[in-house]
C-alpha cells in the first residue's frame, strides 16, 4: 500500500489547491497519512508571505531529504510561492529526491495535470485504479487569483500576480458540482475577493457573485475570504444582508490602528472608513462575530501608533484578532523603509497586543453560553463531536444520539474558552 502526505504552508488559498492535489493522490490509490516518516510521497505546498514559513518549507524538505537518504523515502513534491523565490535553494536541499511543480499561480489545473503525470512515472500505475473516494463537509472554492494592491509590507503581487477574476459561470458549476457531491459549505476565496470581476469590467462582481452562489439550491452555507477595506462598502453588507445562506462572520483584516502606519502600508483606507464598516456591520448583523489580522512592528511604528492600535481592538471587540509580528520580505518597498523596528520591541508588542485580544476573545465566546447554536459537523472522535457554528467558532461537543461529519445538530452551548466553545446535543 502507498502512501502520501501534503504538508500546507499558508492560507485558504493554499489548502484549496492543496485539496485539488489530494483528489489525484486518492485517483491513484495512495492512502494519505499524517507524518512526513510514514509518506512514500510527500508533497509540500508552500507560501511566501512570511519569512517563517518560508524557512519552515527549507526545514522540512531537508528533514525528508535525511529520510530519503535513509530509508529510500518519501519522494519530495514542492508547490506554491516559495518555488518561484527559492527554487535553487530547495533544490539544493532536496538534491535528486525532488520534483518541482509550476509556478504560475492560477495555473492550478495545470499543475493537477503535472503531478498527475509525475505520479503516473514515479509510480508506474495507471491513475484509474483502486481509486479513493473521499467525502468533504466544506470546500474551498477560489474565485480571483493575484492581487493589485501592492501593500508596502506584502509580496504577494510578485509571487501570485495581477488580479483575474474566473468567469462567474465556471465559479458556479464548480459550486453546484460540489454541492451535488454532498458538500454543505462552500468558501469562496480571493486575496482581495471582493475586488472579483473588476478585471472583466463588473464593479458589483463580488456581491452578484454572492447572491448568485447562494441561490444555488441545497447549499446549506456560504462563506468568503479575504476581503480588502478599501473595496468594502456600507451598501455592499446591507446587500449581504438579505443572502439567506451567507454566515454572520467577517473577516476584515485592519493591519494597524493608526493612519500614519496604514499610509505606510499603502492600505488604501484610513482607521475611519474602516469603523464606519464595522460601524454597518454591528447594525445589520448584529449576531455576526468580527476578526481581522493585525501586523505589529512595521518600520516607525511609534509607541503612540501602537497604541492607536490597542485601542481599535478595544473599540471594535474583535472575536479573534491574528497577530504577527512584521516580517521583512525581499522585493518589497517595507523590506527598506527607514525606521525597522528591533527584534525585541517587535515581540513585546505581539505578546502584549496578544494578551489583550484573548481577554477580549474570552468574554465574547462566553457569551455563547446558555444559547442553542446549529453546529455543522466537521469531525467526530470517539463520543466528541467537532464544528462550527454560523460565526465561524469552533464547537466541541458530546451528543446523546449519534453525529457524522456534514450533520447539523443544535448544541446548547456549556462552556467556552478564548479558543472555542463546549456544549452538549
Amino acid at each position: 500500500m502507498r502512501t502520501f502526505a501534503i504538508v500546507n504552508f499558508g492560507c485558504q488559498m493554499n489548502e484549496y489547491e492543496s485539496e485539488k492535489f489530494r483528489e489525484v493522490f486518492y485517483d491513484f490509490g495512495l492512502v494519505e497519512v499524517s507524518s512526513i516518516e510514514e509518506a512514500d510521497i510527500v508533497l509540500f505546498n508552500s507560501c511566501a508571505v512570511r519569512e517563517k514559513s518560508e524557512q519552515k518549507l527549507i526545514s522540512s524538505v531537508g528533514y525528508a531529504r535525511s529520510l530519503y537518504e535513509k530509508y529510500g523515502r518519501p519522494y519530495v513534491i514542492v508547490a506554491g510561492c516559495v518555488a518561484s523565490i527559492k527554487e535553487r535553494k530547495i533544490k539544493e536541499v532536496a538534491r535528486d529526491s525532488l520534483f518541482m511543480l509550476s509556478k504560475g499561480y492560477e495555473l492550478i489545473y495545470e499543475r493537477v495535470n503535472e503531478l498527475r503525470s509525475e505520479l503516473s512515472k514515479y509510480l508506474n500505475a495507471n491513475n484509474s485504479l483502486n481509486k479513493v473516494e473521499v467525502h468533504r463537509v466544506f470546500a474551498y472554492v477560489p474565485v480571483i487569483f493575484g492581487c493589485n494592491s501592492f501593500c508596502a509590507y506584502c509580496i504577494v503581487p510578485a509571487t501570485k500576480g495581477r488580479e483575474k477574476s474566473r468567469p462567474i459561470n465556471e465559479v458556479l458549476d464548480e459550486v453546484k458540482s460540489l454541492v451535488d457531491q454532498g458538500v454543505k459549505e462552500i468558501v469562496l476565496l480571493g486575496q482581495n475577493i471582493n475586488h472579483y470581476g473588476y478585471d472583466l469590467g463588473k464593479q458589483e462582481g463580488f456581491i452578484e457573485l454572492l447572491e448568485e452562489v447562494g441561490r444555488i439550491p441545497n447549499l446549506k452555507r456560504l462563506r468568503y475570504l479575504t476581503p480588502h477595506p478599501a473595496y468594502f462598502t456600507k451598501e455592499l453588507v446591507k446587500r449581504m444582508r438579505r443572502i439567506d445562506t451567507l454566515m454572520p462572520h467577517f473577516h476584515l483584516p485592519v493591519q494597524s490602528g493608526s493612519n500614519k502606519i496604514l499610509s505606510l502600508m499603502k492600505r488604501g483606507y484610513t482607521k475611519e472608513h474602516y469603523l464606519e464598516i464595522i460601524e454597518t456591520i454591528k447594525k445589520e448583523f448584529p449576531e455576526a462575530s468580527i476578526t481581522t489580522d493585525i501586523i505589529v512592528g512595521f518600520p516607525n511604528e511609534s509607541e503612540e501608533d501602537f497604541l492607536e492600535t490597542i485601542n481599535l481592538v478595544k473599540t471594535v471587540q474583535f472575536d479573534k484578532s491574528f497577530i504577527a509580528a512584521y516580517s521583512k520580505r525581499p522585493n518589497t518597498p517595507a523590506a527598506t523603509m527607514e525606521g525597522q523596528i528591533d527584534p525585541k520591541t517587535k515581540k513585546e508588542r505581539l505578546n502584549y497586543l496578544l494578551k489583550i485580544q484573548n481577554e477580549i476573545s474570552l468574554e465574547k465566546n462566553k457569551a455563547y453560553i446558555g444559547g442553542t447554536y446549529e453546529v455543522l459537523v466537521e469531525n467526530v472522535k470517539g463520543n466528541k463531536a467537532f464544528g462550527r457554528i454560523p460565526q465561524d467558532k469552533l464547537v466541541i461537543f458530546e451528543s446523546s444520539f449519534e453525529v457524522h461529519p456534514g450533520d447539523l445538530a443544535n448544541v446548547l452551548i456549556t462552556d467556552a474558552d478564548f479558543i472555542h466553545l463546549r456544549g452538549k446535543a
